[in-house]
């Protein structure tokens, strides 16, 4: 009987409807069960309910790319998948952490330090630095090399009011997307 379950569970996995629809009306009551265990363990008021977990582990089960051995494989890894399906659910409903642009002027001066913050204002910077270079320039020169605006100015040959305006600009939206990783 496993293995008829897991041949179904390759089928199903390989694109046929027929054994989709098959896994799903064996899988779906047991499924239900675990997910409804799952849920009992999360906060009052979850917006998640255990169908739709059910669901959204089937979505994750049809991209997942290792083979299913047998039946008590595929119910283990399942439910490995619902509490990854939670803990992605949990995260996408955190509010974003407000980062302060002195804090984000010291990341960028940490220089090769290896930390987890470090790297993720590099990649912030990068991602400023293709949306306008010059204000990347001027978020650079102020946080890392020190200048100040009217250094900045003489040096970029740019009023003051633009250079200022440009290091703030830059300095707020690298604190608004370094939220989401720091």
């Amino acid at each position: 009987m496993a293995e008829a379950f897991a041949n179904i569970l390759e089928r199903a996995r390989l694109g046929d409807d027929i054994a989709r629809e098959a896994i799903y009306r064996l899988a779906f009551q047991r499924l239900r069960r675990i997910a409804t265990a799952l849920l009992r363990r999360e906060r009052a008021g979850h917006t998640l309910q255990p169908t739709a977990l059910v669901s959204e582990l089937f979505l994750k089960l049809l991209r997942m790319e290792s083979r299913i051995l047998d039946e008590d494989h595929f119910f283990r890894v399942s439910a490995r998948a619902m509490r990854q399906v939670l803990i992605d659910h949990a995260r996408s409903r955190r509010p974003a952490k407000r980062v302060s642009l002195e804090h984000v002027a010291e990341l960028l001066s940490a220089g090769d330090r290896n930390g987890e913050s470090v790297l993720a204002v590099k990649l912030v910077f990068e991602k400023l630095r293709a949306l306008d270079a010059k204000v990347a320039q001027t978020v650079w020169l102020r946080s890392v090399e020190g200048l100040t605006a009217l250094e900045m100015s003489r040096l970029q040959n740019r009023e003051l009011w633009r250079v200022r305006a440009d290091c703030d600009f830059g300095l707020q939206w690298m604190a608004s997307q370094l939220g989401r990783y720091v």
